[in-house]
């Protein structure tokens, strides 16, 4: 182990950056679909991030290049002298709890949907290492984690209701590079969907309320963007109409929500109880001043305000679903009236510039001891 009294200088560009360092652990560096994540990295401003993790996954950004640790050897992380350490998911903190109190420095752990939805034998049942640790010593964390933040007041509850401390636990939406998600013209008659293809997004419901949409307005197409393990049995219960456009860059994802009349968003539990904290893709839809159908599910009725910038329906409803859907395809004042709304809704509660400045004021409370 390296002697924490010997001089060090660290690696560019920390040799010559002053800001304080950030130690944001995720396992994966990064999963494709973690852009949250990546965003999150790169979006500091009075702070600087370190990247520790386990495995590179082939999506780290050029502004991360240089800043990311991989594989064992806590004992590196010293000589970058981080301040503070955050975990990325419930199953980062756990393997960052050691590391943190090793530092002897805070620890703040993001809570994202899976880790508090799913329940502990669903867990321990998954074959998942990281997962089944989590199951078994998450008390743990719970007890010893300096704070913990979720991405949605629903999710928050949640947790608080499977044993994280009230008191410790709060509230931190993601947020929405509004630049980056600009209103658009709008004008197509496609319905959207964007996520990954697996059961908790609902795309069975959507697919069978989209064919009762298609009978009433066979000029109407449901594009649907991403990949995952159900693509192949989607595909197979999907018509004509239905576009796979696989996984696509935030830029293409941008340009689609800025033409497409409605976001569907049809979230629902898994039957193992996975579930949604709040989907960046409806606070996305949302800057880009398209309305969005959505489930009442985890946190989308937080971002979806039912009957002024879309329309929240229960879980698994197809004809709900598909009746809200088609209010929205046949009233092109009403789309642009929610969709003006729902621009509003970004622009005052998921700025992503405005949600890092108060990230950063929250490291500012935990360094300061003030965090409870």
């Amino acid at each position: 182990m390296t002697n924490p009294q010997m001089s060090h200088v660290p690696p560019p560009p920390f040799d010559r950056d002053t800001r304080p360092v950030v130690a944001m652990v995720r396992a994966p560096v990064f999963n494709a679909s973690e852009t949250f994540v990546r965003a999150q990295a790169t979006g500091l401003v009075r702070y600087q991030p370190l990247i520790i993790g386990r495995e590179d996954k082939g999506n780290i950004p050029p502004e991360l290049i240089g800043r990311v640790l991989l594989g064992p050897g806590t004992e590196r992380v010293r000589s970058f002298a981080p301040v503070l350490v955050h975990a990325q998911f419930g199953t980062d903190g756990l393997r960052a709890l050691p590391l943190a109190e090793w530092l002897g420095v805070p620890l703040i752990t993001s809570l994202r949907g899976y880790e508090v939805s799913r329940s502990r034998s669903a867990l321990l049942l998954s074959g998942r290492l990281s997962w089944m640790h989590y199951a078994l010593r998450q008390r743990s964390l719970q007890r010893r984690g300096t704070l913990f933040l979720a991405v949605s007041e629903a999710l928050r509850r949640q947790a608080i209701a499977r044993g994280y401390p009230g008191e410790r636990t709060r509230t931190h939406y993601n947020g929405v590079d509004l630049d980056r998600f600009p209103a658009g013209p709008g004008g197509s008659d496609d319905v959207l969907f964007v996520g990954r293809l697996v059961e908790k997004k609902g795309l069975e419901t959507l697919l069978r309320a989209f064919a009762t949409v298609r009978r009433l307005r066979p000029e109407t197409s449901l594009v649907i963007v991403g990949d995952g393990p159900l693509r192949s049995k989607l595909e197979k219960l999907a018509g004509e109409s239905v576009r796979f456009l696989g996984r696509l860059d935030s830029n293409a994802v941008a340009e689609w929500m800025r033409q497409a009349a409605v976001l569907a968003a049809p979230s629902v539990t898994a039957r193992d109880g996975d579930a949604e904290g709040l989907p960046n893709v409806v606070v996305e839809a949302a800057a880009s001043a398209l309305p969005v159908v959505g489930t009442d599910h985890g946190g989308i009725p937080e971002a979806v305000v039912d009957g002024e910038t879309g329309f929240i329906v229960p879980e698994g409803d197809a004809e709900r679903l598909a009746a809200r859907l088609l209010t929205i395809l046949d009233s092109d004042d009403l789309r642009g009236r929610m969709g003006a709304a729902a621009r509003r809704l970004a622009e005052q509660s998921f700025d992503f510039a405005r949600q890092m400045q108060r990230l950063e004021a929250i490291y500012d409370e935990v360094r300061a001891g003030r965090c409870a």
